[in-house]
């Protein structure tokens, strides 16, 4: 019989894990965490600002007397529809018997929801048969918000307001 005390030893040394490692693994994974957040954070706060509507708690505490004229304004029972025609953003004001209002002061704004970089302000000059234009030119697809004022005869109030969503392709 052959006995062999031969011990086979491996070609390379063990690694051990030691403290350091750990540490410097950790640190590793913290950094790379806190890295993304930083870059997801900026990007959120600089594309949406987060306030829509500025001075939200002051018009909070008058709010009564939104619901008063938006009370005023259901009475007169006006309507409103609004579209595109190639660069042209029309819109058509009927009232309560559903004949057209003419030569009235109508202003608007149109806003991108996505971002506050494509927002305009909008003066309507009058045509016929209650309708209003203004040229917008090319808008980009997506959804728009049109908010559109019709003032009184002195133009220092709004007596009719209204929004609407176009969805442009």
């Amino acid at each position: 019989m052959i006995q062999s005390n031969a011990q086979i030893e491996s070609a390379r040394p063990e690694k051990e894990l030691k403290g350091w490692h750990v540490l410097l693994i950790m640190l590793g994974f913290f950094g790379v965490m806190f890295s993304v957040n930083g870059v997801f954070l900026f990007h959120a706060i600089t594309s949406f600002p987060g306030e829509d509507i500025k001075k939200s708690y002051v018009q909070g505490l008058s709010f009564n007397d939104t619901l008063a004229d938006r009370a005023a304004q259901a009475e007169l029972g006006w309507t409103a529809e609004a579209g595109l025609v190639d660069d042209h953003l029309i819109v058509r004001l009927n009232d309560a018997a559903d004949a057209p209002l003419s030569s009235q002061l109508v202003v608007g704004e149109l806003r991108r929801l996505a971002t506050k970089r494509d927002d305009q302000a909008i003066s309507f000059q009058s045509r016929l048969h209650g309708e209003y234009a203004a040229q917008v030119g090319a808008l980009a697809p997506g959804q728009w918000l049109l908010r559109v004022n019709v003032f009184d005869a002195q133009g220092d109030t709004v007596v009719f307001q209204v929004e609407k969503t176009l969805i442009v392709s």
